[in-house]
């Protein structure tokens, strides 16, 4: 009787500590893991299925951090795979207006690692972003990625950090109306809303938004070290 009770009290405890996907990829990105996005990767394929978008979502992660990284090695490994995914759930569901602007972003570094593939992508990627906008304008994915791309876009092919600004203010409002608790797109959104803000020379406002996001997150050493350079300019 006492084994029993001591194997069911190791299994609740080790239901108490399992990760979900999303708690996986909130700690990859705070700590700029490629192992434990990849992990995050595999549980969500494991939660929401080999095909799901939950899981395209983990992948295009572990693709962003290798920007932070400077890993291209790791890019080049995964990102035929994400994109071969994201298209197929958008030939299964032509209104999934968020798989179309996470495509829309993995072109964006495609292009960013590779600048003369412009000509290739460039095109593809605006026109999957007007859509997604048009399909889920109330996604906060869809506006987060919406601003990312207006932000780091240049002005000649469309980029307006304006337009970025409102938009990542929109998703973090979007966000927090649905659930923003360890949600590493919401608190991104927070650093796009800050470099926005910073290129359309709106310091104080810049500063403001990082601080509101390391008081959420004091582990947040990113938004640490961008608040401090912000400071000492």
């Amino acid at each position: 009787m006492k084994k029993l009770l001591t194997i069911g009290m190791l299994l609740m405890a080790g239901l108490s500590i399992a990760q979900t996907s999303s708690q996986m990829q909130y700690a990859a990105y705070l700590n700029a893991s490629k192992t434990m996005w990849e992990r995050s990767i595999g549980q969500a394929e494991s939660e929401y299925g080999e095909r799901s978008f939950e899981k395209a979502v983990a992948m295009y992660g572990l693709l962003s951090n290798t920007m932070a990284t400077k890993d291209e090695e790791t890019f080049d490994a995964n990102v035929d795979e994400t994109i071969d995914l994201l298209k197929e759930i958008i030939d299964t569901d032509e209104a999934h207006g968020e798989a179309r602007a996470v495509l829309s972003s993995v072109y964006g570094l495609v292009m960013a690692y590779s600048p003369m593939k412009g000509m290739l992508y460039g095109m593809k990627s605006s026109s999957l972003m007007d859509d997604a906008i048009r399909l889920s304008p109330e996604s906060p994915i869809v506006q987060k990625l919406y601003g990312g791309s207006k932000l780091y876009t240049p002005e000649m092919w469309g980029g307006n950090a304006e337009k970025a600004v409102l938009a990542f203010q929109k998703s973090i409002e979007l966000f927090e109306n649905e659930t923003a608790e360890e949600n590493w797109l919401y608190m991104d959104t927070h650093m796009g809303l800050a470099m926005a803000y910073n290129k359309v020379k709106k310091r104080e406002e810049a500063k403001a938004t990082l601080k509101k996001a390391i008081s959420m997150e004091p582990q947040y050493h990113w938004a640490k070290a961008v608040l401090s350079q912000l400071e000492k300019s």
